[in-house]
């Protein structure tokens, strides 16, 4: 099976991809251009029961089937090896989620398929081992330190402003930003960032989670999303990044290509180089994110699967791609052709809401008929109660636009932003 730009030109129907997690998103995206019953899913047994997955396969005509296994910090995924090529052969093996890339590339490793490798993986999933790696490689970053408490994070900041984050979670869970610390506001961090919880994201067994201190970097926030085969970058786009203010830098909005002069594109492309040398990282795709300092770009992180956000969609509306079939044709050893250029810009903007418990929605159809506007929905509908940000899964909802320049996309994505309402009740102390 090839594709040039993600159209799907010669169907291996013998062959199966292997998704290890499931993301609905990236199969409600490939069906249909993949093989009916094409697809398996390795999910944790209690994410199955928490999201109510028994009966996903019947959702997608490529899913042939969920299989349940530990992956999350768990080499069980490795054991299916033997069988599932027993069953039929293993063209590809995907990270679905974030917490599955360490297994996704562990199981093609074992399979003889293209992927990050096992030791970038693992670097990609700890921003300890992440952070070892580009010291040693030469990659810019903050100072920093792994944390085992309030004493810790107190003796690193020192009198200077800091980030505290898990060094193995996502979607910014436990991450704050403090402009001081003392005894107090330690131990509060502490407790926030070492408590952070995802009920659904992980399995109900003991995790072991890491922590970390660095340096608060200043400076407009950017992601570059990549494409790579064999160590060399294949495909790459630098987005603008929006964050809110105050001590959770939850994302607000992203602005792509991101409108940027020569050689400040130049040093986020020799950025992501030395990131990928420092890290190993051979086949697959990468999103990281920088801050862009006055001397130039520094890593905050990176991830080794399809970004959230829907980034995805923003980079094949800009380029006319089909980024997700891409990443299964480099995983399984096909060639893919990807353009340099981008046809035109696209923006997400994320809705917010004041805290409380909705009581009504309304604007949707007017964003929609806005110039521009791809998309608008809203997660949320009276009677939900809508919380403080303080991770990207307390967001209301989001809006996309298109246009033929930054400036422009960006006017209409804030112009649907604003059409939607969404009224809450606040609550009301008991006290």
């Amino acid at each position: 099976m090839t594709r040039q730009n993600g159209a799907m030109t010669s169907p291996d129907t013998d062959a199966q991809v292997v998704f290890v997690g499931y993301n609905a998103a990236y199969l409600r995206a490939i069906d249909g251009s993949v093989p009916g019953g094409s697809v398996v899913v390795l999910e944790e047994p209690d994410i199955i029961r928490k999201r109510a997955l028994r009966d996903a396969a019947a959702r997608f005509d490529c899913l042939e089937r969920i299989v349940p296994v530990s992956y999350q910090q768990s080499a069980g995924a490795l054991d299916l090896a033997a069988d599932l090529e027993a069953r039929r052969p293993v063209a590809a093996v995907v990270p679905g989620l974030e917490y599955a890339v360490p297994a996704a590339a562990a199981l093609a490793e074992k399979l003889g398929l293209p992927g990050a490798t096992e030791q970038a993986a693992q670097a990609l999933r700890d921003k300890v081992r992440l952070r070892e790696a580009c010291d040693a490689g030469g990659v810019r970053g903050p100072r920093w330190r792994e944390i085992h408490g309030p004493g810790d994070l107190l003796d690193f900041a020192g009198d200077g402003p800091v980030v505290v984050k898990p060094a193995n979670r996502q979607a910014s869970v436990g991450v704050q930003l403090l402009d001081s610390v003392d005894a107090a506001s330690a131990a509060l961090a502490w407790e926030r960032t070492s408590s952070a919880a995802e009920y659904e994201q992980v399995p109900d067994r003991h995790l072991t989670w890491r922590f970390l201190a660095e340096e608060r970097l200043r400076g407009p926030e950017f992601s570059v999303e990549a494409l790579v085969r064999q160590g060399e970058i294949i495909f790459h786009n630098i987005t603008a990044k929006t964050v809110v203010p105050g001590p959770y830098p939850v994302e607000l909005g992203h602005l792509l290509p991101a409108p940027l002069g020569q050689d400040t594109q130049a040093a986020f492309e020799a950025a992501m180089r030395a990131l990928v040398a420092a890290t190993g990282y051979r086949t697959g795709i990468l999103h990281a994110e920088w801050i862009l300092t006055e001397s130039g770009p520094a890593l905050v992180e990176c991830a080794g699967r399809c970004p959230g956000d829907y980034l995805i969609d923003l980079n094949d509306l800009a380029y006319g791609t089909r980024i997700r079939l891409s990443l299964i044709d480099l995983l399984a050893g096909r060639p893919v052709t990807l353009p340099r250029a981008a046809r035109q810009t696209s923006a997400i903007r994320f809705l917010a809401a004041e805290p409380g418990t909705v009581t009504q929605v309304a604007g949707t159809d007017t964003a929609l008929a806005l110039p521009g506007v791809r998309a608008a929905e809203v997660d949320v509908e009276a009677g939900h109660e809508v919380r403080p940000w303080a991770s990207s899964w307390d967001r209301a909802g989001h809006v996309i636009a298109v246009g033929p320049d930054a400036e422009t996309t960006r006017r209409r994505v804030l112009d649907a932003d604003a059409a939607i309402r969404i009224t809450t009740s606040p609550h009301t102390s008991t006290d």
